[in-house]
């Protein structure tokens, strides 16, 4: 008679009811073969029969746990057991004639090990073991009944039934303290996990913002120019559509470092950039290009418009002073502007236009914009 304990651990892979069925088993079936040795002791049984009922109650225990301790899979040689328990029990109880207490403890205990472990199913299949045990005596022996069974008998049955069932619930208790603490121990590690793939989503955009983005200005870099402009002109050709290109420089910023410092000058890239983040659409894509010279693409826009746009920043950027400490620096800039694909249908092409007319902007005194055209290749 045993009960599953989800605080028993068996070494070398063995399911844990192997070893807490075989405790409980060896406990109860010691008790069993008590009240059985009361319950015969004055009755004629036969030495061949004594023999059986030790080896039964006293040796089966132990036998069924090496074997089950040995199987590869040890829970399953352990289901079985509990049939055969169900199965010896059967032909135990019809061999001494069905003493009640010793029947019924016997029975409900067989029945109710296997239905903790099985369930409806395992419960079914302890009544059919425990039919045919009683069906094998009963071909064996003949049929018998003498249900009347001693005081003590009764008293050892009530006391063993008391104890198993204590047994049952302390059990049962630690089973369900053990599984409480793996569902907690489980949302704790499955809340855990979150928290971590949460960090390392946060951390894969900050590292793909730091790898498309230019740590100064929070423009976009010439990285993510690379990977994104072939898209660009990809649709603007499949939509019949206009591009434009423009490059931007900060007019005589070599004063301005020699003047304010370095610190100066990032002050006043940074002013740009925000400037010109703060009237792009979301289809444009502002970019530091590389030192005081920024890129703009914008996908959708024709020459007239673009034109319109690049004055709007530049007298934006003129108008606007740049704080820097108890200073306030002014600085112009000149802009070149190239159209997809009037003048040239990659951005190699289109770049080239747009310097050459930044160099013409710079040529005609600064601080203004300037449209490619053909004859500025001469």
């Amino acid at each position: 008679m045993q009960s599953p304990d989800a605080t028993a651990t068996v070494s070398k892979g063995v399911h844990w009811t192997v070893k807490t069925n075989y405790r409980l088993r060896a406990g109860s079936f010691a008790i069993m073969f008590a009240s059985v040795a009361l319950h015969g002791w004055d009755k004629a049984y036969s030495p061949v029969l004594w023999s059986l009922i030790a080896l039964h109650l006293l040796l089966y225990p132990h036998v069924m746990y090496w074997r089950a301790n040995r199987s590869p899979q040890s829970e399953q040689a352990e289901a079985n057991n509990l049939v055969i328990d169900s199965l010896l029990f059967g032909w135990l109880v019809a061999t001494l004639a069905f003493p009640l207490w010793i029947s019924f403890t016997v029975y409900i205990a067989s029945t109710l090990n296997i239905t903790i472990s099985r369930g409806t199913k395992g419960m079914l299949l302890s009544q059919l073991a425990f039919a045919s045990g009683v069906l094998v005596s009963i071909a064996a022996f003949g049929w018998r009944l003498s249900p009347a069974t001693d005081w003590p008998v009764t008293l050892l049955c009530l006391l063993g039934n008391t104890v198993y069932m204590i047994a049952i619930g302390i059990t049962a208790y630690s089973r369900n303290l053990q599984l409480r603490k793996t569902r907690e121990d489980l949302r704790q590690s499955e809340q855990t996990l979150t928290h971590r793939l949460s960090d390392i989503e946060a951390l894969q955009a900050k590292l793909q913002e730091q790898a498309t983005r230019d740590p100064l200005t929070g423009l976009y870099n010439r990285r993510f120019l690379d990977t994104i402009v072939e898209r660009e002109i990809a649709r603007c050709h499949r939509d019949n559509q206009y591009m434009v290109v423009m490059m931007m420089d900060v007019d005589h910023f070599k004063r301005v470092n020699d003047t304010y410092g370095h610190p100066g000058g990032d002050e006043v890239l940074k002013m740009l950039s925000a400037l010109l983040l703060e009237k792009a659409r979301a289809t444009d894509v502002p970019c530091r290009y590389g030192g005081e010279e920024f890129l703009l693409l914008l996908p959708g826009m024709t020459a007239d418009i673009a034109m319109v746009r690049a004055n709007q920043w530049r007298t934006g950027f003129a108008e606007k002073a740049t704080v820097f400490g108890a200073t306030s620096i002014q600085a112009t800039m000149s802009v070149g502007v190239a159209v997809y694909p009037a003048h040239g249908e990659t951005l190699q092409a289109l770049t080239h236009c747009a310097d050459l007319a930044l160099y013409r902007a710079k040529e005609g005194g600064r601080n203004r914009v300037v449209m490619y055209q053909p004859d500025m290749e001469h």
